[in-house]
Formats: C-alpha cells, sequence, structure tokens
C-alpha cells in the first residue's frame, strides 16, 4: 500500500528546499510512496492557513513533515487532524510561542520593507540561518544553498514574506498539546540552528516519551538544505517500519 509523505516549507521557500532530500529518498528507499508540497497560502490568519491545507491532506496515516514555519503550522494540523497521520516530523522549529524580543524585531522588520522595499534576501540573513562554518566544511555545498535560498525568495517576493512575518508573530505554544497526542512526533535540529536553542527545547522534553528530539551535526538552520541525508534518512525509516 502507498504511503503519503506531505511536505510543508518554511518562511520564503518553495518546493526546492526539499528536491535534496526526494533525490536521496527515492535513490535509498524502493517502498511505494508518493511526495507531496504544500505550498503555505498566501493570505489570511493562523487558522485559516491551518485549515487550508488540512484540506489538501486527504491520503489516511499520512507522515507530515514541515520545516521551520512549516513545522509550526505542521504541529497545528496535527492538532487538528489527529488520528489521520501515522507520524509528524518537525523539522527546525520548536513549536511554542515566539519571545518579546523575536516579535520586536519581526514589526521592526516589517516596518523597515513597507518604508524602503525588500531587494531580496541580504547575504548577511543567509549566512546566520546556516552552520557558522559552513564555508570551511562545506564550500561548494554552500554556494549551491546560497544559490537555491536568493532563487526561492525572489520566486516569492515581498508580499509573501509580508505574510508569513506577519501570520506567524503571535502564535500559542502547541507543545504541551503536542505532547498529549497518540501521534509519534519526531523534532529534528541542526547542532547549530541559531533560531532553536537545543538545550531550552531539550529541557522542555525531559519526562516526554512521546516527542522525540534527534541532533543533526555540523548542521545550522537550513537543514533540508545543509543535511538533506539526515532528512532522508529519517524518512526512509518512517517509510520501512
Amino acid at each position: 500500500m502507498s504511503k503519503t509523505l506531505y511536505f510543508i516549507p518554511g518562511t520564503m521557500c518553495n518546493e526546492d528546499l526539499w528536491l535534496p532530500t526526494w533525490q536521496l529518498l527515492r535513490k535509498q528507499c524502493h517502498e511505494d510512496f508518493q511526495l507531496i508540497h504544500l505550498a503555505i497560502p498566501r493570505a489570511g490568519s493562523m487558522d485559516e492557513v491551518v485549515n487550508a491545507l488540512s484540506e489538501q491532506i486527504v491520503a489516511e496515516q499520512a507522515i507530515l513533515v514541515g520545516f521551520s514555519l512549516g513545522g509550526y503550522i505542521a504541529s497545528a494540523i496535527a492538532l487538528k487532524l489527529g488520528g489521520k497521520l501515522q507520524q509528524l516530523l518537525i523539522v527546525s522549529n520548536f513549536p511554542k510561542n515566539l519571545p518579546p524580543a523575536e516579535i520586536k524585531q519581526r514589526k521592526r522588520t516589517i516596518d523597515w520593507i513597507n518604508q524602503r522595499g525588500y531587494s531580496g534576501i541580504p547575504t548577511k540573513r543567509i549566512n546566520d540561518l546556516l552552520h557558522p562554518d559552513i564555508e570551511q566544511l562545506n564550500l561548494s555545498g554552500y554556494q549551491d544553498i546560497k544559490k537555491t535560498m536568493v532563487t526561492m525568495d525572489r520566486a516569492l517576493g515581498k508580499e509573501v514574506l509580508l505574510h508569513q512575518l506577519s501570520v506567524s508573530m503571535n502564535r500559542p505554544n502547541l507543545l504541551p498539546l503536542l505532547a498529549q497526542l497518540a501521534l509519534p512526533i519526531t523534532l529534528l535540529v541542526g547542532d547549530a540552528d541559531s533560531l532553536v536553542e537545543l538545550g531550552v527545547l531539550s529541557a522542555e522534553l525531559q519526562g516526554n516519551n512521546t516527542i522525540v528530539l534527534k541532533e543533526v551535526v555540523n548542521t545550522g538552520h537550513m537543514l533540508p538544505l545543509e543535511s538533506p541525508q539526515a532528512l532522508a534518512a529519517i524518512l526512509a525509516d518512517f517509510l520501512t517500519s
């Protein structure tokens, strides 16, 4: 019986985010499976975004994968769909409310873009999202990742960025509710992710038997591009277990 995997990307990401992982998965895993990318809607509140994407998940016992903002959205979908899912994989995300400093920073960014316009993702932002030593560890990989990030950002543009920044700003902490689900949940986080504090996340999950935290070495926030092998290996494990 064919299994279906649904993928929700992060802020300013599209299907290109998943391509390295999908290529590896198709080579490594000979099970019968379908890979479906779910684009984040370009309008609506967080509830409306979650509802719209939930309606697209039609396969029973699906595997749901969400990266960054998509990880938070996937968590909210899992709470809504309950037993319809077989596995939830949250990549590079801590599905809880944003700290006040991050909310303040987002408001400043939105004001800046509204006043000055948007000319694309700056190189500094790209570097902040990647492992700090990526150029030394993998220079050719760095150039390819940077190119992919710039291409995805350009394809989506200013209005999508403004919507994604604002829609995800004020959001509740989903972790306590996720912990109550009878659903296997895995959090996959890079060891040098600048947006997810591994120590804090690990402490929050102490004593929790439902949610498994896995750390990926030599990886920043852009895990599907930096370490597609690690992501493909987990998905292959889901498909064969």
